[in-house]
Parts: C-alpha cells; structure tokens; sequence
C-alpha cells in the first residue's frame, strides 16, 4: 500500500458548515498554528489504484478539501 506524503493547507474553522473565522470564537481558535494558510506535512495510505487517481486528479489542478475528524477508539 502507498504512503502518500502531502502537504495540508489549514483553511478554515467552520460549524455545520458555516464558517465562524471572523466570530470571537474563530478568532480565538486561530491565534495559533491553525489559521488560514498554516501548511502541516502529513501522508495517507492509500491503495495503488487510489493513489494514481489522487496524483492524476493533483496534476490536473484538482484541489481536494478534507475534513477532520477526532478518531475515537476504545
């Protein structure tokens, strides 16, 4: 299985989809690393098929947005 290295731009803090950068909270949230254009080093596993799509879809300017989710485990 590939290791993917990608660099992630940090973008935007939102809420049910709504964006809350400009509130006092999102201003709050942003004073530190995480802030709009804040770029972390990461990488996904992904399957040969999967990662020749995503390099595919990167080469043509596709831009994909992910969102995060806390892993919850037992």
């Amino acid at each position: 299985m590939p290791n993917v290295r990608l660099r992630f731009a940090f973008n935007d803090w939102t809420r049910r989809g709504e964006s809350i950068y400009s509130t006092e909270e999102g201003i709050e949230l942003s004073l530190g690393a995480f802030h709009s254009g804040t770029v972390f080093e990461g990488s996904l596993d992904l399957d040969s098929d999967d990662a020749a799509e995503l390099r595919g879809a990167l080469e043509s300017g596709a831009e994909p947005v992910f969102l995060v989710f806390a892993e919850v485990t037992p």
